[in-house]
């Protein structure tokens, strides 16, 4: 499993964690996939090229 070290402000670190597990939960994704995301929208809305590749989606189950 890959890994990447950020650092997040102690100013924005309470609320923005609790935001994005809000999106992960109503999404049912998983956190990582949801930061993921968001980087990958970042970079693209910076003009850079992304892979057209979408992620896999390892999830195990999938709830209703």
């Amino acid at each position: 499993m890959s890994h990447l070290n950020i650092y997040v402000s102690r100013d924005r670190e309470k609320w923005l964690r609790e935001q994005l597990e809000e999106i992960a939960r109503t999404e049912n994704r998983s956190l990582s996939y949801i930061v993921e995301e968001a980087l990958v929208h970042f970079v693209r809305d910076s003009g850079r090229k992304i892979p057209l590749d979408k992620r896999k989606d390892h999830r195990s189950r999938v709830t209703q």
